[in-house]
Formats: structure tokens, sequence, C-alpha cells
């Protein structure tokens, strides 16, 4: 344009010596030139091929390692049941009954229990959608998915996301089955809680795995071997900004009475801190020290699965750390202040729905 116009140049060369040179020359009034050169070989050749198989590789994968990688999460693979191929193996003559699904991960585990329980109950096939996070933790026995294969289905919504819904006990045996809702009451599903134990929420191999050698090196690193593990989840982030719904954080309080408590019941334990923010327990909960351990794992599925290894367990608030609790085979101690009442959330609880019986609940 105007006076700026110039002429870029481009020469590429190969000689028979497999000698690749590549000169660019500019036109100006200055003058410019640039000459490159490389030499292709069986080095170059491997090179590339290499690049291409790992791309492939990657294809192949979905990702899915690199993405785990980069997210500092442990690389699973799913372990996929697809109804179209099992399908030969269900009896087509049951009803079926399947969920929606809300939330996230601890919202899921409440969904895909009540869904089993439910289905326990009435004689029905469960099925999943295969889309669920749940996936890549658990390797879950129910074969996966769509809403196209309900025939004709009833639909029984909930009332309340954390209150037993009295609907489910007039289901009709005889039709097809849609739950809609979150289902947050271990009344759906704890006449089944072996079986979600032992056969349902398995951790996938490489988690637990992971989980194992976690809790191994901290026990030895601390001379802590046969101390009785008590869990501690310290859920804050949205509990604390959403206050007006009905969201509360355990105070501080309430973590020194539930670790003194095992303290004292068992003398010689390892408390493992896992929390949503960090900075915050730190700062505010016990130094780490002999019998106090801060997990600093950025892997959901990670922090679960250490959180299941564990004897007992100090649960806060949320769906996530109800099922740390719930997967725990031992004592556990839940914070009574959640949710606050006559809140949106505190409206759609009832607490003797919401905690089992058989946990301790502490101010």
């Amino acid at each position: 344009m105007g006076g700026s116009n110039h002429l870029n140049r481009v020469q590429i060369s190969i000689s028979s010596n497999d000698d690749v040179s590549i000169s660019r020359t500019t036109n100006r009034s200055s003058g410019f030139s640039s000459i490159m050169k490389f030499k292709r070989g069986p080095r170059c050749y491997a090179l590339a091929a290499a690049a291409c198989l790992a791309l492939l590789v990657l294809y192949l994968s979905d990702f899915s390692y690199v993405y785990a990688l980069l997210n500092k999460k442990v690389p699973v693979k799913r372990h996929i049941l697809r109804w179209e191929d099992h399908h030969h193996e269900v009896d087509h003559s049951r009803p079926r009954i399947m969920i929606g699904t809300r939330g996230r991960m601890g919202n899921h585990m409440f969904q895909y229990a009540t869904l089993n329980g439910l289905a326990r109950r009435y004689n029905m096939t469960p099925i999943m959608l295969g889309s669920l996070d749940i996936l890549d933790v658990f390797k879950l026995p129910t074969l996966q998915g769509d809403f196209s294969l309900l025939r004709d289905p009833i639909t029984y919504t909930e009332q309340k996301a954390s209150a037993y819904n009295p609907g489910v006990d007039k289901i009709d045996p005889n039709r097809d089955v849609y739950l809609d809702g979150y289902y947050q009451s271990w009344k759906y599903h704890d006449h089944i809680r072996a079986d979600l134990l032992d056969k349902h929420f398995v951790l996938l191999d490489p988690i637990k795995e992971a989980a194992d050698r976690y809790i191994a090196s901290l026990l030895a690193n601390r001379k802590k071997q046969g101390a009785t593990l008590i869990a501690i989840h310290v859920r804050r982030g949205d509990f604390v900004r959403q206050r007006v719904k009905g969201y509360t954080a355990a105070p501080i309080p309430y973590y020194y009475r539930a670790m003194d408590y095992f303290r004292k019941k068992y003398g010689n334990v390892m408390f493992i801190i896992c929390t949503n923010d960090l900075v915050w327990a730190e700062t505010n909960l016990e130094d780490e020290g002999p019998d106090v351990h801060y997990s600093r794992e950025t892997d959901g599925a990670l922090d679960l699965a250490i959180m299941m290894a564990c004897n007992h367990m100090i649960i806060t608030s949320g769906s996530y750390s109800w099922w740390a609790g719930y997967l725990v085979r031992g004592e556990v101690i839940y914070y009574m202040g959640y949710p606050q009442p006559n809140t949106k959330i505190g409206n759609l609880t009832n607490r003797e729905d919401y905690y089992p019986p058989y946990w301790e609940g502490k101010w």
C-alpha cells in the first residue's frame, strides 16, 4: 500500500542427498534475506512416525489420559455396560426403571442408589444414563442406556429434594417407571446398603490403587502404622457464599469437638482432612502434625477414595460429604446445623429422612 509495497520470495530446493534448503528474500530498501537448512534422514522419519503414533493413541483414547494429566486427575477407563451389548441377558417381561440426573457427583450417587433400591423393591430392571460422571469413579454394574428404552412409563416426581417421597410406596410394579428429582434419602436404598458398598460403589482400580499408595505413604512417613484412620471433610465454597438459601458451613468448634471425641475413644488416631478450601482449613483448624494431615489433592475422586479407605468419618454439609460418610463402614459424625431451618434448602429437607439414624449428630 502506497510506499510500503514490498515483495517476499520464498525458494525451496531439495538436493539428491536429502538436504532441504529454504531461503526467503525481501525486496526492501534495507535489503533482507534468510536461509534455513535441515537434513532429512532416518531420525527425521522416526520422529514423524512417533508423532503420528502418539496422535493415533490419543485419538483412540478420546484424549482422556491427557485430560486427566492436565487436570491432575487419576487416569481411568470407564466400566462400560451398554444396553445394546447386554440386552439379550435381560428379562424383557420385567418393567424397567430409570431416574433423571441433576447436580454433580454426590447428587448422582443419590440418584443411582435410589434407582437400584427401588428396582430391588419392585423387581424391576434398572437402567442408568451412560453419561454420568460417577462412571469415572466406580465399576457400576447397572446397564447403561437412554430414556427411549422406557415403554410408556409412569413418572413419579418428588416433592422435596432431601425428604422421602411417599409416592414411591404406590409404584405400579407392572409399568415402566421414570423417577424425577434428586431423591436424597437413605430410606430409598438402605435395604441394599451392603450391595451398594460391596458390588456397586466399587472404585475403579487406578483410583483404588492411588488411594492405597497415598495412605500407605502417609502412615509410613508419620510412623503411624496401626492407627485408626479418621477422615474429615470440610465443605465451604458455595456453602459459605449462599447462606441465604440455607447452606451452612460447619463452625470451627464442631471440628474440635468431633476430633476430641475420636481421640478419646481410639487413642492412636490419624486424621486426614479433605476440603475444597485448603487455605481456610489450614488457617483455622489444627496445624498439620503427628496425627493431622491435609490432603492437597485436586482430584475429587481420589479424595473420595482416600476417605472411603478410612475407618471413621467426620462430615459437614452437602451430598459429596454425605456419601463419603455413607461409604465408610465405621462411625459417622455429622454437623446438625445443616441446612438452616426456614430457608429454601431447609424447607426441602427432612432431617430424619436425610441423615441415617445410626449416624451421630453434633453442633
